[in-house]
């Protein structure tokens, strides 16, 4: 039965009225529905939240641990996870979380006050070892703590809350397109082809939270600037090969990469650029340790540093060749910004079998292997021994017994005899300084004194022993000269002069009588500052020497950059005297250059009679080494001046022979 032709035209208007209006209530109810997502992806604060409860409450059982166990590694890893949190307190001040964290004002100022809190605490972890400082720390825990811990719930309630609102209006939302295609399916084709699309946007849209949620499992494990695992991606992975119930590989190593050079790059050509050659090197780490197997990763732990674990004995096996093609591959150059860039790498090694070495941590002892490897020079790979632990051990025992060392009297002075080289008479003393340790027994300057450089006590322990040996030099004969060494630590961090002045002054001691001595890198690490310095001391009436000469450096434009009194040359050359003639025309060209310059040279390190007749014909005016005496402390320095007074019977105003 055909339609009458009005009849039909109307349907046709009512279904072209209809296909127009579908189209527009489908048009807004897909921007709706594209919203409504992007709104769910917006106000997940979970995550963020959660991490932030759980490094305080790490940071908290990290500090028992400390107070259980006063190890500098416990140590360590309490001042890391402060940093951490002190981080994530940042964090949450800053994007959607600031904004959640703004959407009630009472949570803003809880919020303030707790990171005030920890900010104050943060500023004590460097002083762990005091028992006011844990209280201290203690308590401020105790005020932040229960704060984040209730942000961080509150976090996924407020999450909870809101997705909720977001869904019940996506699920609306959705029944009204729904039921709208259903009621005009009856329209034909064009109204079927409207629903098609209009599954399609729904498909796009589930497919964007799909993706969305992926995406904040990818930012929580990934560096978002390499891409690389995380430092917690890392840990997770490393935990699990650790596991020695899951049946996995046995063999495991880990390198612990430091870019060399990388900040040179940064200062040059900028941050920009610093982050593209980070990209390429994540690059080309990616694609060799892929190529070593699948169960080996590569992670970005932040700023230049890198780590690698290795799984399973093949690659294990081969982990010094890998870690050297690692080495050639991170040192070919770049291309960045246009600019060819080339820079190094320093790998520490360590390798574990998990069945049997269960109690070691290849990732602290592939660390520790990293820091030996940048002493001895960078650019090399160093593998994990366990005499590096006890090292480091030891090195922390020394660092942290320093200070009392030097309140106890343990470190003090010993002096080495300086003689005329022509008439071997005394002329003075060489003041060094000597550590007996109560329980370890006699340290070593060379261990010592580069910890208390880099542990700032470089200076208390200078001021204790010029103190020290101006104060017992004060009963030696008036002619006897006292010389003491001043280190870069010293020169860079304290007043020197005022120190100086002030242990001249408390001691009594002429300061006609003092030498200092410094050496050629102070001249070459701050060259104005130094001789500014120098001057001045100079200007009381103190001798300057400079030591060690012809070792390092040696720029013969040092003397003319100031009036040296005193040159002393290294023991390096004197041990080659008469078997190296070319170490017998350096010492005699020195001589003769510092004698037109006016300045005493001094002979270090003599040890036998045939070295002190060829410097005595060299022209050298002072001789110090085994030959004369060995360092020795202020009692035996007495009976050497008596032994001396009694065989030569001197009169006290003129110089003792020995």
């Amino acid at each position: 039965m055909r339609l009458p032709t009005t009849t039909f035209n109307l349907i046709v208007i009512a279904s072209f009225v209809a296909l127009g209006a579908v189209g527009w209530m489908h048009t807004r109810l897909a921007t709706a529905t594209d919203a409504s997502v992007a709104r769910s992806a917006r106000y997940d604060v979970t995550w963020t939240g959660s991490a932030g409860r759980m490094e305080m409450l790490e940071l908290r059982k990290l500090m028992s641990d400390f107070l259980a166990s006063g190890s500098p590694e416990d140590a360590a890893q309490v001042n890391l996870y402060a940093q951490i949190v002190e981080g994530r307190l940042a964090n949450w001040d800053s994007g959607l979380f600031r904004e959640y964290i703004d959407y009630a004002p009472e949570r803003r100022i809880e919020f303030d006050q707790a990171r005030a809190e920890f900010g104050d605490a943060v500023t004590e972890f460097a002083n762990l070892q005091d028992p006011a400082v844990q209280a201290k720390i203690l308590k401020k825990l105790d005020l932040v703590a229960p704060v984040m811990d209730l942000i961080g719930a509150d976090a996924q309630s407020h999450t909870v809350m809101v997705n909720s609102g977001i869904r019940d209006q996506l699920v609306h939302e959705q029944r009204l397109q729904k039921y709208l295609s259903f009621g005009l399916i009856g329209v034909g084709t064009v109204l079927l082809l409207v629903m098609m699309h209009q599954n399609r946007s729904l498909e796009r849209a589930r497919r964007a939270a799909r993706e969305a949620a992926m995406g904040f499992s990818d930012l929580a494990h990934h560096d978002g600037l390499t891409g690389l695992p995380n430092r917690l991606a890392f840990t997770t992975a490393f935990d699990a090969a650790m596991d020695t119930e899951d049946g996995g590989p046995t063999m495991l190593a880990v390198f612990a990469i430091d870019l060399d050079g990388f900040k040179a790059v940064n200062d040059l050509l900028g941050h920009a650029a610093g982050d593209d050659l980070l990209v390429a090197v994540a690059d080309r780490l990616r694609r060799m340790v892929s190529k070593s197997g699948l169960h080996n990763i590569v992670s970005r732990f932040g700023g230049d540093e890198f780590v690698v674990l290795l799984q399973g004995e093949a690659a294990v096996a081969r982990h010094e060749a890998i870690a050297g093609e690692i080495l050639e591959e991170l040192g070919r150059p770049y291309v960045i910004q246009r600019s060819t860039v080339a820079i190094g790498a320093t790998i520490g090694v360590s390798v574990l079998d998990r069945a049997r070495d269960i109690a070691s941590n290849p990732l602290l002892d592939a660390d520790l292997a990293l820091n030996n490897a940048k002493a001895l020079g960078k650019g090399i790979v160093v593998t994990f021994e366990p005499s590096m632990r006890r090292d480091f051990e030891r090195r922390g025992r020394l660092e942290s017994d320093l200070k009392s060392a030097l309140g106890n009297g343990d470190i003090f002075p010993f002096y080495q005899p300086q003689v005329d080289i022509e008439t071997g008479q005394l002329v003075g003393f060489e003041a060094l300084a000597r550590w007996n340790h109560p329980e370890l027994g006699w340290i070593a300057p060379n261990e010592f004194i580069p910890i208390a450089e880099t542990s700032s006590q470089i200076v208390e322990l200078g001021r204790c022993i010029l103190t020290t040996a101006c104060s017992q030099a004060m009963v030696f004969p008036g002619t006897l000269r006292v010389s003491v060494n001043l280190s870069v630590g010293q020169m860079l961090r304290d007043d020197v002069i005022g120190m100086v002045t002030d242990v001249l002054a408390s001691t009594g001691f002429p300061a006609g009588r003092l030498t200092l001595e410094v050496t050629e890198s102070l001249m070459m690490s701050e060259p104005e500052l130094t001789a500014r310095i120098l001057k001045s001391l100079k200007g009381l009436g103190i001798s300057i020497a400079l030591d060690d000469f012809g070792t390092g450096y040696s720029a013969l434009s040092y003397l003319r950059q100031f009036d040296w009194d005193e040159l002393k040359i290294d023991k390096l050359f004197v041990d080659d005297l008469g078997n190296e003639p070319r170490s017998l025309s350096i010492i005699e060209a020195v001589v003769d250059l510092a004698s037109q310059l006016g300045m005493r040279v001094v002979a270090e390190g003599v040890e036998t009679t045939e070295q002190h007749a060829i410097l005595r014909k060299s022209g050298c005016h002072i001789a110090q080494g085994y030959l004369f005496g060995r360092p020795q402390p202020i009692d035996e320095v007495h009976l050497t001046l008596l032994r001396s007074l009694a065989a030569g019977e001197p009169d006290p105003d003129r110089t003792v022979s020995i």
